[in-house]
């Protein structure tokens, strides 16, 4: 929960409402399976905070962020209620210079055409998928709208010590 928080906490006091869920996977035993613990990683916390940026832009008023865990896997889902991905730029994003995101009303394009380079998810998705985890984009079933994307690790992963940083002679 601290590390959802944390990547959270700039996007926090606009006019999107951020909620976060933290529990055991259900059917999960709280005491077999408790909350996972992992190092403070920059990398990871750049990820999901790029991750919650995009979801903050694109919603109508509330994005959910649900952590969920059990003794195997450790599962990050941040959901908006925006318009979603379209259908043909679903397979594409996550590639450098493909974005969806509309332009901001003092940006150099005109008449709603895409502004951002499509950098934030390529570069959160880079980071994330170096920290052992799996990514996945999809939009929300119906009735719900808009975007949904599934970060998951390995428990085992998610808590790993990571190796101390070489020094410099």
């Amino acid at each position: 929960r601290e590390l959802i928080d944390e990547a959270a906490a700039p996007y926090r006091g606009f006019n999107t409402e951020i909620v976060v869920h933290a529990a055991p996977e259900a059917g999960a035993d709280a005491t077999a399976s408790p909350e996972p613990v992992g190092e403070r990683r920059p990398g990871v916390i750049y990820g999901l905070a790029n991750l919650v940026e995009n979801a903050v832009d694109f919603a109508r008023s509330r994005v959910e962020i649900t952590a969920k865990w059990s003794a195997r896997e450790v599962a990050i889902t941040i959901a908006d209620d925006g318009p979603g991905v379209p259908a043909d730029v679903m397979d594409a994003l996550g590639e450098p210079y493909v974005t969806t995101r509309p332009a901001r009303p003092r940006g150099q394009t005109k008449d709603g055409e895409p502004s951002g380079l499509g950098l934030g998810f390529f570069i959160a998705k880079t980071l994330l998928e170096r920290s052992g985890a799996t990514i996945s984009l999809d939009n929300r079933e119906r009735p719900q709208r808009g975007a949904i994307v599934r970060i998951s690790w390995p428990r085992e992963v998610f808590e790993r010590k990571q190796a101390p940083a070489p020094t410099m002679p």
